[in-house]
């Protein structure tokens, strides 16, 4: 795959196992999968992205074991704005789901963030407290981002600022009302969306 399809299909299973991991029907079955999932893609990503095919194969196996746990365990509050906000304006969806992941981490900590702790234990950042090991996952997931040039902001994707502030109300309703939303650790309002989408812009 090129490299710029490579992160962003990256980025999208490494979003498929922490919204699993953290969703209302995660269960023993699909904790195993997504956390090592999270492990390897962690490990192995921007070195897949940089063309080495040995960790293309790991990706290969880390993004199965991602789906496997998602498809039993639902997704989240991500995965419901990437479906609106890449439906309005034709952004990837792995992109989306990236860029907006960090944005719903912090929204979600509040509801979940022991379990973010619990993340940034596993895969080794720092952790002595939830508000530490939130920021350190989501500094992690950033980091993917910055290593494989993944834009962090709407802005920096070429979208129109007027066209993106008159969709927020029905970027936001659709969000509300995706099936992923169901499964998200923290019951999002609709304002807690849009405000969300601004923050993402």
């Amino acid at each position: 795959m090129p490299k710029k399809l490579t992160a962003h299909t990256g980025m999208d299973a490494m979003t498929h196992a922490i919204e699993a991991y953290v969703s209302t029907a995660n269960s023993e079955f699909t904790d195993p999968l997504a956390i090592f999932a999270i492990k390897m893609i962690q490990d192995n990503l921007v070195a897949s992205y940089n063309g080495d095919m040995d960790k293309r194969a790991s990706m290969h196996n880390a993004q199965c074991m991602a789906g496997m746990a998602f498809n039993n365990s639902g997704l989240g509050l991500t995965h419901s704005m990437a479906h609106a906000l890449g439906g309005q304006f034709h952004i990837p969806h792995g992109c989306a789901n990236a860029l907006l992941l960090p944005h719903v981490i912090r929204f979600n900590s509040f509801d979940a963030g022991v379990r973010y702790r619990e993340l940034a234990r596993i895969i080794g950042l720092p952790h002595s407290n939830v508000e530490e090991g939130t920021s350190a996952l989501v500094n992690a997931i950033n980091s993917l981002c910055d290593a494989m040039k993944v834009p962090m902001r709407v802005r920096d994707l070429k979208v129109d600022e007027t066209a993106y502030r008159q969709a927020l109300d029905s970027m936001s309703i659709h969000a509300y009302n995706d099936l992923c939303t169901k499964g998200n650790p923290r019951r999002p309002s609709l304002g807690d969306i849009k405000k969300l989408f601004e923050a993402a812009w």
